[in-house]
């Protein structure tokens, strides 16, 4: 059990949260959210007992092992770095079957690590932690560089542990699959969701919801006072002067409660702009007929066509990287890559590396825009996650997936027509990776894409390859396991009546917006009447007769509004649900 009790982390530049209270006990299955930078790795360092700069007091009871998401060893080989924590007969005969089950073969035992891949590094580093026996887990990006297969047999493992844990994840269907419980780190405090994933993505959008409304509430109430204020004030009565300084002190509490809301509430979305559209291409956009490399890559051929989203699976070292590299011209091979007419491709790890490190945000993506005013450039900068202040930061003061988005933000607007990524979601947070999913989403040109996500490649991509033993095979829909499949075909399965019922409620609701979008405009009308009147009314009665009718009218146009949205909320969740 892990008990926090007052715990503040605060540096003299930023406050990361304060005074979070919580109990965490032996079986829960908890996700870490929030942005890069809001203190998720320095959280699970300080219950690690690794970072111990923090006011509050943790208590750990069990043993806690700790990953985190840079991947270092103290030792030469996987032998010798699982050896050392093997300390009984029972634990050393595990090494050896964990070792096989993740895919090491008796060869490989005694490799020096820096010889092995990120992916692999992270399978040895998982691994240990199961021979550990530990009664809690900290599990920092776990999935970073990890094929797709690997990522299934790290969900097996985690749901067969009988301890507890805590993960820093931004794979939104591993965590769908892992948590149960998911804590957010957000505006300086950590907000606890008691719920799966899916629940806990809706709540968050309903706390942001009514935070709109609420900042919507109070802004046209504000208003409202400070137009009694000035009626009050030029009747200039006594009694209507003493109104005012009333009305006053109930303006500036609003105004305080208004300046506060920020910091009491889960950070509200900003608008954002388009993404600039490419040049045509061909109907043909790349052939690759027979290619082959150093027996990594046996005669391998597809064609890409115009706007097509490709997806390439495959396991850890089965050559996915090379052949991106081979298509971008990178590496030697054998066999023929050809371009159509008008293509300009982009292969994004290139131009990560040209970010220069001593520019802003906003720096880089003038370069690309030097006509647009400053708005606009800090609108599209938020497109991408860089929301106010941030697009001051440094590119030295990035995370690598921070860099990876704004690379790609930047790259967008020179307008190519085929874009080539290499597992772009490594070291993003939750954020990012849907800005980067709504961004490809969007992206009207061609996309070769690698990547272990496999709700982001589900959601952009109309093709999937898979790589395996040399060999390019297609398929229309991404790698799906055993269990996988049976939950398709169940999902598939839904009885007749039910669709039948449910596409009546869709034409039930599409004629309740129908009539509350004529009440509102009734109701509209009958405010902007009101208001009218109450300009020319002197009598006071009259006129707090017809302030009195307006208020009603308000709050029930708050309601009509109210009820237009949920329905239109369900009838997206319903139309998401067909497609």
């Amino acid at each position: 059990m892990i008990t926090i009790k007052n715990l503040t982390i605060a540096f003299p530049e930023k406050t990361l949260f304060s005074n979070f209270n919580a109990t965490v006990l032996t079986r829960d299955r908890i996700g870490l959210m929030g942005k890069n930078g809001s203190g998720k790795s320095t959280l699970l360092k300080a219950i690690a007992g690794i970072f111990k700069d923090y006011q509050g007091e943790i208590t750990v009871q069990g043993k806690v092992s700790y990953m985190d998401q840079y991947r270092t060893f103290e030792a030469r080989t996987p032998y010798e770095y699982y050896m050392k924590v093997a300390d009984t007969p029972e634990k050393q005969k595990q090494v050896r079957s964990i070792l096989k089950g993740l895919g090491f073969p008796e060869e490989d035992w005694e490799r020096d690590i820096s010889t092995f891949s990120g992916g692999e590094r992270t399978k040895l580093q998982l691994g240990r932690l199961f021979v550990e026996d530990p009664d809690f887990l900290l599990l920092d990006e776990p999935t970073n560089f990890l094929d797709i297969e690997s990522i299934e047999f790290l969900k097996e493992l985690l749901r067969s542990f009988r301890g507890g844990y805590i993960i820093i994840s931004h794979d939104r269907d591993f965590l769908r699959n892992t948590c149960e419980k998911f804590w957010e780190i957000n505006n300086e405090r950590i907000w606890v969701f008691d719920m799966d994933f899916d629940s806990y993505h809706l709540e968050r959008q309903r706390i942001i919801e009514t935070q709109r409304r609420q900042l919507a509430n109070i802004q046209r109430e504000i208003e409202r006072l400070r137009a009694i204020i000035d009626r009050y004030k030029k009747w200039g009565r006594e009694k209507f002067t003493r109104q005012a300084k009333s009305k006053e002190k109930m303006l500036e509490k609003m105004l305080e409660e208004l300046e506060s809301m920020p910091n009491l509430y889960l950070e509200e979305e900003q608008k954002s702009i388009d993404i600039p559209e490419p040049d045509n291409t061909g109907y043909v956009v790349l052939e690759v007929k027979n290619v082959s490399w150093d027996g990594l890559l046996r005669n391998v051929s597809f064609t890409v066509y115009q706007g097509d989203k490709i997806a390439i699976v495959g396991p850890n070292g089965s050559g996915k990287t090379t052949l991106l590299k081979i298509i971008n011209g990178l590496t030697k091979y054998a066999g023929q890559v050809t371009f159509g007419y008008n293509v300009k491709a982009v292969y994004l790890e290139q131009f990560v590396d040209q970010l220069d490190l001593e520019n802003t945000v906003f720096d880089e993506l003038f370069e690309e825009m030097p006509d647009k005013p400053d708005y606009v450039i800090r609108a599209y900068a938020g497109r991408f996650g860089f929301r106010g202040e941030d697009v001051f930061k440094t590119i030295a003061d990035l995370s690598g997936g921070e860099r990876q988005i704004l690379a790609l933000a930047k790259v967008l607007l020179r307008r190519p027509n085929v874009l080539i990524l290499d597992e772009p979601t490594n070291h993003m947070d939750l954020e990012t990776v849907e800005a980067l999913e709504s961004a490809l989403k969007e992206y009207k040109g061609a996309v070769l894409l690698v990547s272990h996500d496999l709700e982001l490649i589900r959601n952009v991509c109309n093709r999937f390859f898979t790589i395996k033993n040399g060999e390019l095979l297609e398929s229309n829909e991404p790698i799906l396991f055993s269990k996988e499949k049976k939950k398709v075909e169940k999902e598939k399965n839904v009885d007749f009546e039910e669709k039948k019922r449910l596409r009546n409620q869709l034409k039930s609701w599409k004629k309740q917006l129908e009539e509350l979008k004529e009440r509102e405009n009734e109701i509209t009308y009958m405010i902007s009447d009101l208001e009218s009147r109450m300009h020319k009314e002197q009598d006071y009665v009259k006129l707090m007769e017809l302030m009195g009718e307006k208020e009603k009218l308000e709050e029930e146009l708050l309601r009509v509004m109210e009820t237009f949205e949920e329905i239109e909320r369900k009838i997206k969740e319903f139309e998401n649900i067909e497609d």
